[in-house]
């Protein structure tokens, strides 16, 4: 009996140092550049903060090397608003669902889908109401882990590029936005 509590205890110890190690958020890597899973605080126009006791909305992602691998679309300013809107009286929310930006206008800017806090996709308008852009954060290159695709458009609908986004054969992603 002895021996299977210690086995247990052994098991449960091994299991939490390799597991444990893969839901660590907000790391370094060994050049001190930001790597990994990164819990990044939003003001209300998704405008990225250091400081967590102003933040509105909590999201995902992840970093390599100090590259932001999804990085997010056009979203918020002055002239933009986000429906739904957050309560910025409460604690932040974990971005989750369907987020709509819209211009001073009242016309459809973007659309943003989250999971969790985890980036779906992201859909770019031009202001007459076309889709022109959209980022498909599911579909990977194959073989790798982290990577997306992006369709853009003409105003008239039709594909004018329709690509996926990962390392190049060096290791070294394209630059990117964000």
């Amino acid at each position: 009996m002895k021996s299977i509590l210690s086995l247990t205890i052994m098991f449960i110890s091994i299991s939490s140092c390799l597991f444990g190690q893969s839901d660590k958020v907000n790391q370094h890597g060994i050049n001190g550049k930001k790597a990994g899973k990164w819990m990044l605080y939003l003001d209300k126009n998704w405008k990225v903060i250091d400081d967590s006791t102003n933040a509105v909305y909590i999201h995902y992602t992840y970093f390599e090397d100090g590259t932001n691998i999804y990085p997010m679309g056009p979203s918020g300013g002055k002239d933009f608003s986000v429906q739904p809107q957050a309560d910025t009286t409460d604690q932040p929310i974990l971005l989750d669902g369907e987020y709509k930006w819209y211009d001073n206008k009242g016309r459809l800017s973007s659309v943003h889908e989250f999971k969790n806090g985890k980036y779906i996709s992201c859909k770019e308008y031009f202001p007459t109401g076309e889709l022109s852009q959209h980022f498909d954060y599911t579909k990977k290159c194959e073989g790798h882990l982290h990577g997306w695709t992006v369709i853009i458009y003409d105003k008239k609908g039709n594909v004018k590029q329709n690509m996926m986004v990962c390392k190049d054969k060096n290791g070294n992603w394209p630059k990117m936005r964000g």
